[in-house]
């Protein structure tokens, strides 16, 4: 009896024990939640970047059109400088006697012609009466036609004499701010000779050289014929130029599959300087509406890009894509996407098949949520 109580007792807990332990389930995890949006067309500015040096849009170089000591120096090396206003004196003197004896052989030789026109108009009616032979006409209106080629050479040669004692005062051939000259006064210059450099910082040239798929992606979103862009120092973005696109090559380079592109810079107050490396922006559109996402949320595997989107069960799936544009605020997706739920925030564990629960953010608020 006393061994059946004791069994019976053992019986009795084990049956609890099992009791207890179903009790103690593990409690199920709780579903994360996550940020999504709804992918629609939305307006975004659409744009990509190329680094460049910026260029003066116009520049000259100062020489000497005629030999000569250089006399005189009338600027200041840095200062700026007019169209016309005159930089060098080149001695004159010989140039001047030059002028002035070109000016006396034309006195002396229209002189001459007077005299000549004279006979011819006083022979004339004598021949025409048969009072003077027609031979002496002839020979005194042959003399007067040279003599009428001979001022019209003296003019020539006038012009050429003024023209090199004009040379004498080297003038600045554009505006802009002359750099130190290259030759002193005192010394000899030759035709030809590089004197100074003008470079008009004003305006600005960038030249840079989008990929041939870069320029079909251009020619596809563009809003106007000649894009607008945007330059600024690779160091300091807060200082910004506007310009316009003003040279597309009509043909791409073969050996570098790219096709060069020349934008023209408006820099009035001279805030950056010619030969300063820029980063240029090119602005393909300001207000298209693309669908669109933050490369944030842009993911990669071995297969490409994809997008975690969030199914009508609330769960996770992969969706794999060819971006027709992206740069480095908004990567476009495909219009097959447009009105998935996409996650917009870090994927950390969640994978393919994961169950979640939806958030939905606003519009232009995923960026860094």
């Amino acid at each position: 009896m006393k061994y059946t109580a004791v069994l019976l007792m053992t019986v009795m807990l084990m049956v609890s024990g099992c009791g207890k332990s179903e009790a103690k389930k593990p409690a199920q995890k709780p579903v994360p939640k996550v940020k999504v949006k709804i992918l629609k067309p939305e307006p975004h500015t659409i744009w990509v970047e190329y680094n460049s040096k910026a260029e003066a849009y116009e520049t000259a170089t100062v020489t000497s059109r005629v030999e000569g000591e250089l006399l005189k120096q009338m600027f200041k090396a840095g200062a700026y400088v007019h169209d016309g206003q005159v930089l060098f004196e080149i001695d004159k003197r010989d140039y001047k006697a030059d002028y002035n004896r070109a000016l006396a052989q034309l006195e002396k030789d229209e002189a001459s012609l007077e005299f000549a026109q004279a006979d011819v108009r006083r022979y004339a009616p004598l021949v025409k009466e048969k009072l003077a032979p027609k031979q002496k006409l002839e020979q005194l209106e042959a003399a007067r036609k040279e003599l009428e080629a001979t001022v019209k050479s003296d003019k020539v040669l006038i012009e050429d004499a003024k023209l090199k004692l004009s040379y004498c005062d080297v003038e600045a051939p554009i505006d802009g701010k002359i750099g130190k000259e290259f030759v002193k006064p005192g010394n000899m210059v030759t035709p030809g000779k590089s004197l100074a450099s003008i470079v008009d910082g004003r305006a600005l040239q960038v030249n840079f050289f989008p990929t041939t798929r870069e320029v079909a992606e251009i020619q596809k979103y563009k809003s106007k014929p000649f894009p607008d862009v945007e330059i600024y120092l690779r160091d300091n973005p807060a200082i910004v130029l506007k310009g316009e696109v003003e040279f597309i090559a009509s043909r791409a380079d073969e050996t570098t599959d790219t096709v060069a592109m020349r934008a023209k810079v408006a820099n009035k107050e001279e805030v950056i300087l010619p030969g300063s490396f820029v980063t240029v922006r090119l602005i393909i559109h300001r207000n298209m509406p693309v669908i669109a996402i933050s490369p944030d949320w842009v993911f990669q595997d071995q297969e490409g890009e994809f997008i975690y989107t969030v199914d009508n069960n609330n769960t996770l799936q992969k969706v794999h894509f060819l971006s027709p544009f992206s740069n480095t605020q908004i990567v476009i997706l495909p219009d097959s996407l447009a009105n998935k739920k996409v996650l917009v925030q870090p994927a950390g564990n969640l994978v393919e098949g994961s169950h979640v629960e939806p958030i939905l953010m606003q519009p232009k608020t995923e960026k860094g949520a």
